[in-house]
């Protein structure tokens, strides 16, 4: 291994927190690579924008990924990981319906995200709402170990729309009064499995009576990233979004009060997107969103995760 990196790290032009990384070859990444890679994440808050002048491999993606972890599965694929379990499948084991998926030459650990066939690159019947905006979350977290690290690769992109708006939840936590990280240190919010993050029922799912009833798992308001040693409020996403304990009219409450202090503006940075770019960022520290983009366009990104740890309740 070389101990000399050729990466060229900047800040990412308009933000806040995020690092613009160049020169990096996917099929050769050193230790010296990836201490510069980690030191950037460390450096500017957990957001890293890799730029490719041209498209790169589900392979280079991989091994992009794993200098952040270890592969998680995608969601909606695995039983429990965003997609409820059909009937007949109640005893399959996870290594069971990894082999069925690679039977079909699906890699069990790529998303494909977009209103293209991944295979043919050619439109394919997309519901309405996957073309509105989506709102505030963080990946998977209604699972009891949400993944730790997302990875965008844009492979085609609208001229226009279709941007992805990252929020600092590390600079969110830090702005609380001290009142309300008083109130909010010990209490927990459920993360709500239903829907994703367009609006559409998730496998399976079905509408819950209210948030109370929502399928889902209770992580702490506030988080440590231990990778850091910072704090950063936790929230998932606002629909069905319930405070454990708490009466339901006290609980959205609170949570109105709690999302519109940690989407303010100041805290926030939206990526437009340039195709080969590959976008990584940790769930722990950020928020993220997508913007509208025209349905007669087109849009379409992989998508891999790293598998991640206990939530760590702040202090």
């Amino acid at each position: 291994m070389s101990g000399h990196s050729s990466l060229e790290v900047r800040p990412i032009e308009g933000a806040q927190f995020g690092a613009e990384i160049h020169n990096l070859d996917p099929q050769n990444i050193t230790e010296a690579d990836a201490t510069v890679i980690w030191d950037a994440y460390r450096e500017r808050h957990g957001l890293i924008c890799f730029a490719f002048d041209e498209l790169i491999s589900e392979q280079d993606l991989h091994n992009i990924t794993a200098v952040f972890g270890e592969n998680e599965f995608a969601p909606g694929l695995i039983n429990g990981f965003g997609k409820a379990t059909p009937a007949g499948e109640e005893e399959l084991t996870v290594e069971e319906q990894v082999a069925k998926l690679r039977a079909t030459g699906r890699d069990p650990y790529m998303a494909y995200i977009g209103n293209l066939d991944p295979k043919s690159l050619e439109k394919k019947k997309t519901k309405k709402k996957f073309f509105g905006e989506w709102e505030w979350h963080t990946d998977m977290s209604y699972v009891e170990i949400p993944p730790t690290f997302s990875l965008l690769h844009a492979r085609v992109m609208p001229d226009e729309g279709g941007d992805t708006g990252f929020c600092s939840q590390v600079m969110a936590a830090k702005a609380l009064s001290p009142e309300m990280r008083e109130k909010v240190i010990d209490l927990k919010v459920k993360h709500d499995s239903t829907y994703g993050s367009s609006g559409v029922f998730r496998p399976g799912m079905s509408a819950p009576a209210s948030p109370i009833e929502a399928i889902g798992y209770p992580h702490p308001i506030l988080r440590t990233v231990p990778t850091t040693g910072e704090d950063a409020i936790f929230l998932g996403r606002r629909t069905n979004g319930y405070v454990m304990g708490m009466a339901l009219e006290d609980s959205e409450a609170l949570l109105d009060e709690l999302w519109a202090h940690s989407t303010q503006s100041q805290f926030c940075y939206q990526h437009k997107w340039k195709v080969g770019q590959v976008v990584v960022w940790d769930n722990r520290m950020l928020l993220h969103m997508r913007t509208p983009f025209d349905d007669s366009k087109a849009r379409f990104m992989w998508r891999t995760q790293t598998k991640g740890e206990a939530v760590i309740p702040a202090r």
